[in-house]
């Protein structure tokens, strides 16, 4: 099991990398066919431009000429084109020959009888680029496309003339206009910017899609790796207080057990001196082991939020006192020393069983992990504060920060010379909070300090 949890990284990390390959793999192609496609538009837009261009020109540049059938009809071809040339040049015009613009001939009925019609269409030499500048931008508006260009008419490879809009650019794309009715030698090019902004606005949402989605997959991947070790620490926490809690069982157990069998196999002189010294030691043995099952029944209590505390008025002095007495005497030998700040009110309004709970859980976590020296400092006075020093130096910064959290104990790697369950400064800070108060740490000086403050009401 630990083999494959120290897999699950690698295989994570490997899902990540194809992920954000793929998606981005997948964003490129979607970029390139939209750029493709806008190319292609561009490329449209100029060939409508100039097919209607030239079918307005056409209109606008259309004569008739209307002359007798039989003016025409035993003359050649090349005699034909000549005496049309004739007459469009206006050097000659018979009095039976009648030339019609285009409007004018859309106007005429049938009045000519027995006449032939001739439909000529009249071409500048040059295209009017105001006009088609005119057509394009009609074109690139009518498909949304505000961007800027330049246009370039040809003349055998010549640039003959050239128009702007907008501002100016590196030339990025260029596309030839495709018309039928350029003349041989003569094209239109349009030259323009690679418009990022409009292609990646074209591609906004699936890319936008691509993200979520992409972000969806690794906040899962991190979730599902964040809960595996959630689950691991939390076995981990629990096959640790399974163990602590027995060895913290045992011990009294086995003391009682064995003062027990001392009365009965070891005492047959009925001596009531180590009798009672024996009972003693049980009795002890036994409130010991009574605290540690309401502590653990209290940290069950204390996360259902269903109890409420039992505020009484108490002299500080008095309760503080028989609380630090009775941890001296399992001080192992280190020296305990208790201060009053001066100017303290006597009196509090506090839960004395609770918060005298939390009070020990201090100095019990002083006695066995601390130094040799512990001192208490108790102010009353616009908040009751319990201070807890010792000269043990042996937390660590990073360590500080976790003390308070539930089944938390410091690492002492291979050393088990003191256990613990990891619920008593928990049970602290709850207390504390219950009491609207607050429970921290401090580190300064080669000595720790944790300090409960609790509001008087």
């Amino acid at each position: 099991m630990e083999k494959l949890y120290r897999r699950i990284p690698y295989l994570l990390a490997i899902v990540i990398v194809i992920t954000i390959t793929m998606q981005l793999y997948w964003s490129y192609t979607e970029y390139q066919k939209n750029s493709s496609k806008f190319k292609s538009e561009i490329q449209q837009a100029l060939d409508v431009a100039l097919d209607n261009y030239f079918i307005e020109v056409a209109k606008q540049k259309n004569i008739t000429i209307i002359v007798p059938a039989d003016s025409l009809e035993k003359e050649s071809n090349l005699s034909k084109k000549k005496k049309i040339t004739n007459i469009i040049s206006e050097k000659s015009i018979p009095k039976n020959i009648s030339i019609l613009t285009d409007e004018e001939r859309q106007d005429e009925n049938s009045i000519y009888e027995n006449s032939k019609t001739i439909n000529i269409s009249i071409n500048k030499d040059s295209i009017n680029f105001k006009r088609l500048k005119t057509l394009i931008d009609s074109e690139l508006n009518r498909k949304e496309y505000a961007i800027p260009y330049t246009l370039n008419y040809y003349k055998k490879d010549s640039i003959f003339a050239t128009a702007h809009k907008g501002t100016s650019f590196l030339k990025h794309f260029s596309a030839k206009g495709k018309s039928t009715y350029l003349k041989t030698g003569e094209s239109i090019e349009i030259e323009f910017p690679n418009a990022v902004k409009i292609i990646l606005k074209k591609s906004l949402l699936s890319i936008f899609l691509s993200f979520l989605l992409t972000v969806a997959i690794l906040f899962a991947l991190f979730y599902m790796l964040w809960v595996m070790k959630q689950q691991k620490q939390l076995s981990e926490i629990k096959n640790d207080l399974i163990s602590n809690i027995t060895h913290e069982f045992k011990t009294p157990i086995s003391t009682i057990g064995a003062a027990l069998e001392s009365i009965r196999n070891f005492n047959a002189s009925n001596d009531t001196e180590k009798t009672n010294r024996y009972l003693d030691y049980s009795n002890q043995q036994l409130e010991k082991l009574g605290k540690m099952v309401d502590k653990l029944m209290d940290t069950a209590l204390l996360d259902t939020n269903n109890w409420t505390l039992n505020r009484q008025t108490i002299d500080v002095k008095e309760w503080a006192t028989a609380i630090v007495e009775n941890y001296k005497l399992n001080s192992a030998g280190k020296n305990i020393t208790l201060h009053f700040s001066d100017n303290s009110e006597n009196e509090a309004f506090i839960d004395p069983f609770h918060l005298g709970n939390a009070f020990g859980a201090l100095l019990d976590n002083a006695i066995k992990y601390g130094g040799n020296q512990i001192e208490i400092l108790v102010e009353n006075r616009e908040g009751l504060s319990i201070s807890v020093t010792d000269n043990g130096n042996s937390l660590k910064k990073e360590q500080a920060t976790k003390v308070f959290d539930k089944f938390y104990r410091v690492p002492q790697g291979n050393i088990h010379d003191v256990r613990g369950s990891g619920i008593g400064l928990y049970h602290v800070k709850k207390i504390t909070e219950k009491h609207l108060g607050t429970a921290k740490v401090s580190l300064k000086n080669n000595a720790t300090t944790f300090t409960i403050s609790i509001p008087n009401e």
